[in-house]
């Protein structure tokens, strides 16, 4: 198996933003996801002149905001493409209310993954009309390549790119390799973070919690994946209710697989 990532600065690619091409999986019929065509990020408005310059070989036409508004009007971004789009999905508020009594805890890894997992399947919901919007923003004639990024690129980011690849027939088990791809990402901004406040903290700040906060999860998804099965009754089903129906989903398999040649 082949995970495409661009071919940018890799000093931008590795490090602090969670950018890569989201395409470019194989299919269970044996097609597979082309590239070049989406690509997922984290916040990008900290990037210097030259990392800018890398992204902006990338041709980007649209880029598509999940953050929600009040951290969108916190961070504005400085993303390239011609479009900005934003598709907000509160789970922020949501997030730091259920950590804020865990993270000075010891011992509090197991309840944190517990609590974000609620966020996942809250997070299911919300997300039905921003990845409905995603998808017809990714058929207009026009408005391809598309970067779609969150704060960290990876929960809200992360499910929009799980649920096109599995729209495209990609299995389970590469969708999940490629989601918990986040984690090469955000170890490095973890292990950043818990030098600072365990400083700041006189080392009182329990080793773990920071990473079972931030790390993503096989869990996470699984558990997203079954609100979509046990509540929706299925993919199609929940993007149906998102607005998106059988022939925009056939126009996306023309778009985004590769023709196979027989």
């Amino acid at each position: 198996m082949i995970l495409k990532t661009p071919v940018v600065d890799p000093g931008l690619s590795l490090t602090s933003i969670n950018l890569r091409d989201f395409g470019g999986l194989p299919t269970v019929n044996g097609n597979r996801m082309k590239t070049g065509l989406l690509y997922r990020s984290g916040n990008l408005e900290k990037l210097s002149n030259s990392n800018l310059l890398a992204i902006s070989e990338l041709h980007l036409q649209t880029v598509i905001d999940f953050r929600s508004m009040e951290e969108q009007s916190k961070s504005p971004g400085g993303f390239p493409g011609n479009r900005k789009v934003s598709l907000p999905c509160n789970i922020d508020q949501i997030t730091r209310q259920r950590l804020r009594p865990l993270l000075l805890r010891r011992y509090a890894d197991d309840e944190i993954v517990e609590a974000i997992d609620s966020v996942y399947k809250e997070m299911t919901d919300l997300m039905v009309h921003p990845v409905g919007e995603m998808i017809r923003i990714i058929l207009g004639t026009g408005n391809c390549p598309v970067l779609i990024h969150c704060r960290a690129g990876k929960d809200r980011t992360g499910f929009a790119a799980a649920i096109i690849q599995l729209a495209m027939g990609v299995d389970q088990e590469t969708i999940m390799h490629e989601y918990l791809k986040s984690n090469e990402f955000i170890s490095p901004k973890i292990s950043k973070a818990l030098k600072r406040l365990r400083l700041f903290t006189l080392g009182l700040f329990p080793k773990g919690n920071l990473q079972a906060a931030f790390e993503v999860k096989a869990q996470y998804l699984n558990t997203a994946f079954s609100v979509i099965e046990n509540k929706y009754g299925g993919l199609e089903r929940y993007l149906a209710s998102g607005g998106v129906h059988r022939e925009d989903l056939d126009a996306l398999k023309l778009k985004l697989l590769e023709q196979q040649i027989l």
